[in-house]
């Protein structure tokens, strides 16, 4: 029997979803534990079958949990339990980190917090230990504890690359690459910002590897596993302005073919001219940035800090170095009226973004925007379970207007369109956008 499997469930509804890409966080902590002599296997529900029989042959079975396959997580562990009551199952991952007490009624052995490579070592290793951190575990009479939070890993350079070999990366895909295989990397964690509708559940501290390490594993994927494209997943990349510099440049002196793509938006105060330009020169096609709001007292009242006349700066040094970019924001906060919503459309239309995302305001539990609408409104829904199968059914109205108004009101935008993606890739999208319901 082998100790460990790990699963990340599939979004149940599928529709609203278009990106399928490596899971990051199970792949670095199955490298991790392997590195610690444990037996661990990774299953992807987006890209592979998984029936229940299969977690009979691991010890320990596994779940990352998110906002969008909360649902079929939740029912394989029920299942897994109905059928094999003596089965040992644990959860963790972001919801888990924010929010554990929604996972209070699972059959579970173990909920994890936030960073859990030492900690889910610990378990492993000390099962029987009352006094591990980074967990709550089941007492006598079915009671929940907890030690406290596992220290923040330091120096995250000791830590192996990511088992990107345990998965079939031809299987994931994306409209937004230039190649393909498209794989992901993460090169920092925590953010020390303070956006009131974040979770920030690898703290608040910038932890980051070295530059050396960073391209070690770039190339590692490109000349070992046959990557043709990596989506940078960090949060906060260039947060250190030197240490990006660094990256771009031993990319550059190591020769490595690749594209690169900053995928999960970053601080337009982060970014300056020599920076893009250095971006540009090592792979980089595309920056995704978060101005979040077109609005000012939005930008204020969510503490982004940052003004928009720097994103615009910015979106500028990347058109001249010949960066795509991306622009996401976030439509529908609890105090916007319609002129507050037409603001951010309007500077979203106005700003030369290639591309725009936008989404709806969902407070999630565990944020400080969650704290101040439910608290004001002295209204707390009934459990935060519901609250997050609920969420991902949120009114597609207003980001449906947005896309109308940013889009077909504006054919050069299009058109760009068409640069950027293939045919195949953009009718996907467009398919996907109809059937989601986003612009209609």
């Amino acid at each position: 029997m082998k100790d460990l499997l790990l699963v990340f469930a599939s979004p149940r509804n599928k529709k609203n979803y278009i990106n399928t890409l490596p899971p990051a966080g199970i792949l670095y902590l199955s490298s991790y534990l392997e590195s610690r002599g444990y037996s661990v296997d990774v299953i992807d529900c987006n890209v592979s079958g998984f029936s229940i029989e299969q977690s009979q042959g691991y010890r320990i079975t596994g779940f990352s949990i998110n906002i969008a396959n909360i649902e079929n997580s939740m029912d394989l562990i029920r299942k897994i339990n109905t059928r094999y009551p003596r089965s040992e199952i644990i959860a963790g991952g972001p919801l888990p980190s924010t929010c554990p007490a929604v996972f209070f009624d699972l059959p579970l052995k173990a909920i994890f917090i936030s960073e859990s490579e030492e900690s889910l070592d610990k378990y492993m290793r000390y099962p029987e230990s009352q006094s591990n951190k980074g967990y709550y575990y089941r007492v006598s009479g079915g009671d929940w504890h907890f030690n406290g939070r596992y220290e923040f890993i330091s120096n995250l350079d000791k830590l192996p690359f990511p088992a990107l070999d345990k998965i079939d990366l031809l299987r994931y895909y994306t409209p937004v690459k230039r190649s393909h295989p498209v794989s992901v990397l993460i090169s920092s964690r925590g953010c020390p910002f303070k956006c009131t509708f974040c979770c920030k559940t690898m703290g608040d501290k910038f932890r980051a590897r070295s530059a050396e390490n960073v391209v070690a594993e770039i190339d590692w994927q490109v000349n070992r596993l046959g990557v043709k494209e990596i989506a940078i997943y960090d949060d906060n990349f260039t947060l250190d302005v030197r240490r990006a510099e660094e990256i771009c440049e031993l990319i550059r002196e190591k020769g490595i073919n690749v594209k690169l793509q900053l995928t999960n938006g970053v601080r337009a105060d982060s970014l300056d001219r020599k920076l893009i330009e250095k971006m540009k020169r090592a792979g980089f096609w595309m920056v995704a940035l978060a101005p979040e709001s077109g609005n000012g007292e939005t930008l204020d009242r969510i503490k982004k800090g940052f003004d928009l006349d720097k994103v615009r700066q910015c979106l500028s040094w990347c058109r001249d170095a010949g960066i795509r970019t991306w622009a996401f924001f976030i439509v529908g906060f609890p105090w916007e009226d319609r002129k507050m919503f037409k603001n951010t459309v309007s500077f979203a239309a106005s700003i030369d973004a290639d591309m725009v995302h936008f989404t709806n305001c969902v407070p999630l539990p565990g944020t400080e925007l969650y704290e101040q609408v439910y608290r004001n409104s002295g209204i707390w829904p009934d459990s935060d379970c519901g609250f997050f199968c609920a969420s991902g059914k949120a009114d597609a109205g207003l980001t449906a207007e947005a896309y109308r108004r940013v889009f077909f009101n504006n054919p050069i935008k299009i058109l760009r369109l068409l640069r950027i993606f293939s045919i195949r890739d953009l009718i996907r999208l467009m398919w996907y956008a109809f059937r989601s319901g986003n612009v209609c």
